[in-house]
Order: structure tokens, then sequence, then C-alpha cells
């Protein structure tokens, strides 16, 4: 009973689900489905970092043609992305447990980007989070887009554009001291007991593959360039919960929540092309049941 109940409150998400051994290691994996509290929780924070377009794609604003076959070099633009990440509240960071979990580590989500724009009317989108720690979280995420334009008639384009993204988010969710300190007696109790009074080091695993369908004007509409799309991705999200034992081992006593789930999306937005070589795009992020975001992104273009 004992065991039942730490194990309740160490995960971030505590609940009944079905569980497998791990063949490779001494962990037990928890699967959730989409509609349980906790892989509800999990896709939130996995909808949060998905790599979604931020305006037309670098390389196919013109509906493809002969003279984009012709380009002999790519054209390059580094941008730079910031997401807001809106906090969770009490209850929703209390889901299946009585314990309040620290998932409110970070209340925004930078991400550099490059767009290259390939011969054949071609758009690649790449991006890779280096292991840096910012507001107290380490994230090594890597995402890669590629894209096509299509004429629609004389007034609108579609965009085809497929998309991956893989990586580890790691923070101190389950055991943070913090939260601890700021809550009742109980919470001071269980961070000395459970979590050896120590933070733990989380990890926090997406995966993705996303495929979507941009809708544009043929043409901007004078520095603006408006845009909207719709698509579906294919996730698998886990959550290795990494309690951290007084001598620095990592409790291998602790599980590894899954969740695998097929979500839809949806995002509208528009960038102005005030500045020459420059661009700056707005968008709002919408994943049914999972997130709902706003999304700046700054670039450059070089040629």
């Amino acid at each position: 009973m004992a065991g039942i109940i730490i194990r309740c409150l160490a995960v971030a998400l505590g609940g009944g689900a079905a569980t497998t051994p791990l063949a490779a290691q001494a962990r037990e994996l928890q699967r959730y489905g989409a509609g349980a509290p906790e892989g509800k929780l999990m896709l939130y924070y996995s909808s949060t970092v998905a790599f979604s377009p931020l305006g037309i794609p670098y390389g196919v604003e013109r509906a493809s043609g002969p003279a984009a076959g012709a380009r002999r070099l790519p054209r390059l633009e580094p941008a730079v992305e910031v997401s807001y990440l809106p906090e969770l509240s009490l209850e929703q960071r209390t889901t299946g447990s009585d314990k309040p979990e620290a998932t409110n580590l970070a209340p925004l989500f930078p991400r550099p980007r490059l767009g290259v724009g390939l011969p054949g009317g071609l758009g690649l989108e790449l991006s890779w989070i280096p292991p840096l720690r910012v507001f107290d979280v380490k994230a090594n995420l890597f995402a890669a887009a590629v894209s096509r334009s299509f004429a629609l008639g004389s007034t609108v384009r579609v965009i085809p554009r497929a998309s991956v993204l893989v990586g580890r988010v790691e923070g101190p969710i389950t055991c943070n001291r913090e939260t601890a300190a700021e809550g009742d007696a109980a919470l001071a109790t269980y961070f000395a007991l459970v979590c050896h009074g120590n933070d733990s080091r989380d990890y926090f695993e997406p995966r993705h593959v996303a495929g979507e369908l941009l809708f544009a004007p043929a043409r901007r509409r004078g520095r603006w360039q408006p845009y909207l799309s719709a698509g579906a991705r294919s996730e698998r999200t886990r959550f290795d919960i990494g309690v951290i034992r007084r001598d620095g081992s990592r409790d291998s006593d602790q599980p590894i929540l899954e969740v695998r789930s097929a979500r839809a999306f949806g995002t509208v937005g528009a960038s102005w092309f005030g500045l020459p070589r420059t661009r700056l795009t707005s968008e709002l992020y919408y994943a049914p049941g999972s997130a709902f975001t706003g999304r700046v992104l700054a670039g450059v273009r070089l040629w």
C-alpha cells in the first residue's frame, strides 16, 4: 500500500493505468489514453512545443514555376520564434492527485529557426534548440518541415506541409523545492521523504509527425500576407519521472508515462514585410482539447 501511495504522489499525474514492463530496464511503463486526465496534461505540453508554420514557409511565397526551378543558390532566412505558455491553474496541476506539480516553469518558449528556399519551389524549415537551461528548463529539440506552393485558381494558393519533431525537455516537475516551500506541511513531508530532499530531473519526450494544408492569397496584400492552416498530428509522448535519491542516483521505482494520440490542429496568422529583408509574423495556434496559444517570429532574409 505504501508503494502505491508513493507512486501515485510521485507521478506528475497519478491514477490507474494499464502497465507493461520495459524490456530494456527495470522501469514500469504506464500507458494512458488521450482522454485520461494524465494524457491530457502530457498532450498539453506536447502541443505547446509543436512545430507550426508561423507564416508561409520561406521559398514558397510565390506559386512554383520555371523561375523557381532555375534558382541556383538556396535562399536563407534565420529567424527566432517565441511562444507564450499559458499558466495552468492549481486544479489543472493537481489532476489525478492531491499534489500540485511544478508545471509552470517557463512563461515563454523560444526557438531558433532556419528557412531555406530550395530549387523546384520547395521550402525547407529547420530548428534545433540546444540543451541550454532557460527558465529552469533545459530543452533539446529538433524539428524539420518541407512544403511546396500550388495555385488554386487565380486568387488562392494551397501549401501542403509535412513536419517532424523529436527531442527531450528536462525540468523539476515532480519534485520541486520552490513548490514544496510554498505548500503545506504534507507537501513539505512529501518532498523530504519521497523526493529525498532533491529536485527531480524529469524528462518530457515528444515525438511528432504532422501534415497540414496552408491557405493564403495568391499575392500579398501590400506589406501583409495573411494565412490559415489545418492539419493533423500523430504523436507519442513520454514523461520519465526522475526522482533523485540522496546518493544522486535515479529512483528506478518510479514509472515512465506514455500517451499516443492523433490530434487535429489549426493556425491563423499574418506576416508583415514593412522593413527591407525582414519578416515579422504573429500566429494563433489551436489544438482542440490540448492548447490555445500565441506565437511570434522575427526573421531576416539573407538573399
